[in-house]
């Protein structure tokens, strides 16, 4: 029956569904007009004209959204028009409730909370300037016209009491209802601003890790070394790097499978990065190879990769020995990244031409 009366098109049926809970207050109003018309503070005939201005808007906006003809607009839902028609049809029951008028305002709470879900400010303003000048509007035509609205009389204020409990709970559901519904809209915006925030920081962490290790990647370490290289050119904090190598991984990689081979990686990794200083940096530079950014002297990088390399062959792979190879080079004066990076690497073949699972250094080649 939803279905029929609401459409199964999701946009259609959300702004049905709106015009369902407008019709369900109209309803409601129209009950208690029916009161007052029995209890002498409304005229038949001037609720008979009010309600079929109210019928005739309801009818015209269902058929409008039903059919699928107020898409073509702007404002598919056609918010901003039924709210409007709800700001005259309330300063039109302000005029003909005599002695209950004041009641007859309540329903503004709804128009405009509607308002605030729906509309942008400019529109907001609009209603408001709409809502004062039709009000105006009905007071004026109270003092031209009297004899349209019943004489005021005296009225039991215990009948007044009443009338307006029985408005707000008319106009207090609708109100729940709507309030439910931003409650909803801002629990979502909350989610998705997690959701969005944890998606970010899931990219900025795989802009500087690598995604198999979790070490730093290529060009995270490029910015630290050339930050490293500003310090040293300083005098701040002078500073080696070792280029390591995994011995024979393209074998790994065949007798074992590509799945061994990035197991082994991860763990050198781990391996590797348990056996540092909080100012050491370990990261992936690519395929078999890690970088390694250390402060300090020669030695220190090299009982390092003693650690790295002892603790790589003991259990990087339980049922294979794997060995690392390395090349330090101690940065210069005034040599930049690539010449520094091309030292280390010349004293990494050289480590493997003089049969690998060793350590070489630069300037040991270079006085060689």
């Amino acid at each position: 029956m939803l279905d029929a009366l609401a459409s199964r098109v999701r946009r259609r049926r959300l702004g049905l569904l709106q015009w369902l809970i407008a019709t369900l207050v109209y309803a409601g109003i129209v009950l208690l007009l029916v009161t007052g018309v029995r209890e002498g503070w409304m005229q038949a005939s001037a609720l008979r004209a009010w309600a079929g201005f109210v019928a005739l808007v309801q009818l015209a906006s269902y058929v409008a959204l039903r059919s699928g003809w107020s898409e073509r607009f702007r404002d598919p839902s056609l918010t901003a028009w039924q709210l409007s028609m709800g700001v005259v049809a309330v300063n039109w029951g302000y005029l003909i409730c005599g002695p209950m008028r004041t009641s007859a305002l309540f329903p503004l709470m709804v128009i405009f909370a509607f308002a605030a879900f729906a509309l942008r400010w400019r529109q907001i303003a609009l209603l408001t300037a709409l809502a004062v000048a039709s009000l105006v509007v009905a007071v004026a035509l109270r003092t031209a016209y009297p004899h349209w609205v019943p004489a005021e009389g005296a009225v039991d204020p215990f009948r007044v009491d009443v009338n307006n409990v029985l408005m707000i709970l008319v106009v207090l559901p609708a109100l729940a209802v709507i309030a439910a519904r931003l409650s909803g809209l801002r629990q979502k915006l909350r989610d998705q601003r997690e959701a969005l925030a944890r998606a970010l920081e899931e990219v900025e962490r795989l802009a500087v890790s690598d995604e198999l290790t979790g070490l730093p990647n290529r060009r995270s370490m490029q910015t630290l070394l050339d930050r490293s290289i500003a310090l040293s050119a300083r005098g701040v904090a002078p500073f080696c790097v070792a280029i390591l190598d995994i011995d024979h991984f393209k074998t790994v990689n065949d007798e074992l499978g590509h799945a061994a081979g990035d197991a082994v990686l991860r763990e050198v990794g781990r391996l590797g990065h348990a056996e540092l200083r909080a100012t050491d940096v370990l990261g992936r530079w690519g395929g078999e190879e890690f970088l390694l950014v250390m402060p300090g002297s020669i030695d220190a990088a090299t009982a390092a990769l003693a650690r790295i390399r002892e603790a790589v062959t003991a259990g990087a792979y339980p049922s294979r020995r794997i060995t690392l190879s390395a090349g330090i080079a101690v940065h210069r004066p005034g040599e930049d990244a690539d010449a520094l990076l091309a030292r280390a690497d010349r004293a990494l073949y050289a480590a493997k031409r003089a049969g690998r699972d060793r350590v070489a250094a630069a300037e040991a080649i270079a006085d060689a």
